[in-house]
């Protein structure tokens, strides 16, 4: 015998992992990016936990170039090297007043720091000069 009435309320099924796919091109997913978005409710409540990019064949990024002699609003970049990696190594500080911090990150050598030289900080500002002073005894 059919039941009458209204249906019972099925519980809904919370997930705690699931992934979301999206795709630049959806009706030729080959010809464009394809990101996916990983949830899971143990790792984040607020939103995805990991986001995946993968950029379709032949994609080249753009490369970079910082500009040599423009510096971040006149601040002074300094930088704090270790000479050699012996454990005996001098530690010196290096300051340039009109550097752009990414020109001295990507340079492929520096005046006045040695191309076996490990760098142990790198900051923007006037007041990282003292604080370095201060941390490793310059």
């Amino acid at each position: 015998m059919a039941e009458r009435g209204r249906p019972k309320e099925q519980p809904i099924v919370q997930l705690d992992k699931w992934t979301r796919e999206f795709y630049e091109v959806p009706s030729k997913p080959e010809l464009g990016w394809k990101m996916v978005w990983h949830y899971d409710l143990n790792k984040s409540v607020s939103g995805p936990y990991k986001t995946e990019m993968n950029y379709p064949k032949g994609h080249k990024h753009e490369k970079v170039k910082a500009d040599k002699g423009k510096a971040y609003s006149g601040q002074p970049v300094v930088m704090v090297f270790k000479t050699s990696e012996r454990s005996n190594a001098k530690t010196k500080m290096k300051v340039w007043n009109n550097e752009n911090i990414d020109y001295i990150l990507t340079a492929p050598t520096l005046p006045g720091v040695p191309d076996n030289a490990v760098i142990l900080e790198i900051a923007v500002g006037e007041s990282f000069i003292d604080n370095f002073k201060l941390k490793y005894s310059l």
